[in-house]
C-alpha cells in the first residue's frame, strides 16, 4: 500500500513565539476550567475505584484485595497515588497533568498531519472535548486517563515516523510503545494507539522499497516499548502471587459476562442510553468531527493516502471499543475522541469545502465545551440534588462509630468513600453484583451473616431488574436492620442491635 502522505509530510514549524502564546493561553484555560472540576463531588465510578484503592493489599480475594474491581491496574494505581492524601477530590488534580498533555499532543500530532493550523486545530478540540462535562469529562475516569496516554502515543508515532535520524527515530518509538501499551491498562478497549504504530509499520513496509529501513526502526522500537509495561504487570502478578487465569477473568472475562446480564436484564436502559450517547456526541461536536471525516475527508488531497485510511481505521476501532461496553455511559465517547484530533488536524487547515465543514465542527466543539463548562458549574453551586451522594456520605460520617461498615443497594460506591467506610459485601458496583453474584446468594449470606454490615444505603430499589423477585432480600433486610433516616431522598437503615446518635439531616 502506497503512503505518500505519511512517507513524505514534513513538520512545518510554527512561529516559536506564536505557538508558545497560543499554548500558553490555551491550557491556562484549560487549568482553569479543570481546577473548578476539582471542588465538586466525586461522581460514582471515582468513589468506588478510590475506596479499593485505599484497601488495596495483596493476599486478597480479588485481584485488588478485598473488593471485586474489572479495571486495569494502572488506573488503580493513579487512585492510589491520589489515595496518598485524605482529600478525595485529589484525583480531580490529578487528572490536569494528564489533560495538558492530551492538548499537547493534539497539537503536535495535528501540526505533523497539517502544519501550523492543523496543529492549532486540532489543540483547541483536544481542549474542548478533554473539558467537556457533557462527555462526562469533568470526572477523572478510565475513559479520561487512557485518551490521554491514546493522544500522547499518536503524537509520539507521528514523531518516530518524521523523524530525521535513526536514534531520534528509534526513541519516539519506545515511548510510543510504551504509551499505547500503558493505555489498555488504563481501560481494556483503548488499542488505537498499538493500531497507529501497526499501521505506520506496514504502510511503511508495503509503500516504497527506502521507507522499509524506517518501518523496521519504528517497528522494533514500537514492539520495545509495549513490552516495558506487558513486563511491569507481570512482575506485579508474580510479585502479588495472582494467576493470570484469575487476572484475566476479572479483567476480561468478566466484562463479557457482564454485557450479556445488562443486555438480557435491563435492554431498555441499555438502549435509552444508546440514544443519549448519540445525542451527547451531536451537541459535543464529536460525532459531527467523526461524520465529516468519513463523508469527506478521503475524498480530498489525500485520498488514498495512508495517513487517511489509518485515521478511518482509528474512529471504526474506536466506535467498535464503544459498541462492545455494553452499559454506554457518557464517558465511553471519549474513546473516539484521540483519533477525532487526528481527523481535525488533517482536514480543518484544507482550503476546501471539507475543510470548511470540519473547522464548523471544531467551532461547535469549543463552543459546547464553554456552555457545558458553565452550565455545569451553575448546576452544582445552584442544586442540591447534585450533591446527594456526597451529601448522603457526609451525613453517614457523621453518624457513624468507628468500626462501621455499610452497603449501598445498589452501586453508588461514592457514598461510602465519602463516608470513608467500608464494605463486607465484595461488589461495590450493581453490574458486577448482577455478573458475579446474579442470584444474591453472597449478598444475603453477607446480610445475614455476623459480619453483616452496620448501615445499608438503599438508592435503588430492591427489586431493581427483578433482582430480588422472590422478596428474599427484602425480608431479610426488614429482619435485621430498622429504617432509622431519610437522607436526600435515599432511606438508610440501620442494623437492629445497633445504637447510633444520628446527624442532623443536610440540605439536599
Amino acid at each position: 500500500m502506497a503512503s505518500p502522505a505519511v512517507r513524505t509530510l514534513e513538520p512545518v514549524a510554527p512561529p516559536v513565539r506564536s505557538a508558545r502564546r497560543f499554548l500558553v493561553l490555551l491550557c491556562g484555560l484549560v487549568v482553569l476550567a479543570r481546577a473548578t472540576y476539582a471542588l465538586r463531588p466525586l461522581r460514582n465510578d471515582e468513589g468506588g475505584y478510590l475506596l479499593t484503592a485505599r484497601q488495596w493489599h495483596t493476599g486478597g480475594e480479588f485481584l485488588y484485595g478485598d473488593y471485586f474491581v474489572d479495571r486495569p491496574p494502572l488506573l488503580v494505581l493513579l487512585f492510589r497515588i491520589a489515595a496518598l492524601t485524605e482529600w478525595d477530590q485529589a484525583i480531580r488534580v490529578l487528572a490536569i497533568p494528564f489533560v495538558l498533555g492530551f492538548v499537547l499532543a493534539g497539537w503536535r500530532a495535528g501540526t505533523l498531519l497539517g502544519g501550523p493550523a492543523g496543529g492549532r486545530w486540532a489543540a483547541v478540540v483536544a481542549a474542548g472535548f478533554a473539558c467537556s462535562p457533557a462527555l462526562a469529562a469533568e470526572q477523572a475516569d478510565g475513559e479520561l486517563f487512557g485518551a490521554a496516554l491514546v493522544m500522547t502515543s499518536f503524537a509520539l508515532a507521528l514523531s518516530a515516523w518524521h523523524a530525521r535520524s535513526a536514534t531520534s527515530r528509534f526513541g519516539w518509538a519506545v515511548a510510543a510503545g510504551a504509551s499505547a501499551a500503558a493505555a489498555p491498562l488504563v481501560k481494556q478497549s483503548l488499542l488505537e494507539g498499538l493500531l497507529l504504530l501497526a499501521g505506520l509499520v506496514l504502510a511503511g513496509w508495503w509503500g516504497r522499497a527506502a521507507d522499509r529501513p524506517r518501518a523496521r526502526q519504528v517497528g522494533a522500537g514500537g514492539l520495545l516499548g509495549a513490552l516495558l509495561p506487558a513486563a511491569l504487570v507481570g512482575l506485579w502478578l508474580a510479585a502479588a502471587r495472582i494467576r493470570p487465569a484469575d487476572a484475566w477473568y476479572e479483567l476480561v472475562g468478566s466484562r463479557g459476562i457482564a454485557f450479556d446480564v445488562l443486555w438480557s436484564t435491563s435492554p431498555d436502559d441499555n438502549l435509552e442510553r444508546v440514544g443519549l450517547l448519540l445525542v451527547l456526541g451531536s451537541v459535543t461536536g464529536l460525532l459531527p468531527v467523526v461524520a465529516t471525516w468519513l463523508l469527506t475527508g478521503r475524498r480530498g488531497p489525500r485520498r488514498g493516502s495512508a495517513e487517511a485510511v489509518l485515521i478511518t481505521l482509528l474512529l471504526v476501532a474506536g466506535l467498535g471499543g464503544i459498541a462492545s461496553g455494553g452499559a454506554y455511559w457518557p464517558p465511553y465517547l471519549l474513546q473516539l475522541v484521540p483519533a477525532a484530533v487526528l481527523a481535525v488536524g488533517a482536514l480543518a487547515p484544507q482550503p476546501d469545502r471539507a475543510g470548511a465543514w470540519m473547522r464548523r465542527c471544531c467551532r461547535l466543539v469549543a463552543g459546547a465545551a464553554v456552555v457545558g463548562t458553565l452550565v455545569s458549574g451553575v448546576v452544582h453551586a445552584t442544586v442540591p440534588s447534585a450533591w446527594a451522594a456526597q451529601r448522603t456520605g457526609e451525613w453517614l460520617a457523621a453518624s457513624k462509630s468507628a468500626d462501621d461498615t455499610g452497603f449501598v443497594v445498589y452501586g453508588l460506591p461514592s457514598v461510602l468513600e465519602t463516608a470513608d467506610m467500608p464494605s463486607p459485601y465484595p461488589h461495590l458496583w450493581s453490574a458486577a453484583m448482577r455478573t458475579v453474584d446474579p442470584d444474591q446468594d453472597r449478598l444475603r449470606a453477607t446480610l445475614g451473616g455476623p459480619a453483616a454490615p452496620s448501615w445499608v444505603v438503599q438508592v435503588n430499589g430492591l427489586d431493581a431488574w427483578g433482582i430480588d423477585e422472590g422478596g428474599q432480600l427484602r425480608d431479610l433486610l426488614r429482619e435485621r436492620y430498622r429504617a432509622v433516616a431519610e437522607v436526600c431522598g435515599h432511606r438508610v437503615w440501620l442494623r437492629v442491635d445497633l445504637t447510633r446518635e444520628l446527624a442532623p439531616p443536610p440540605s439536599c
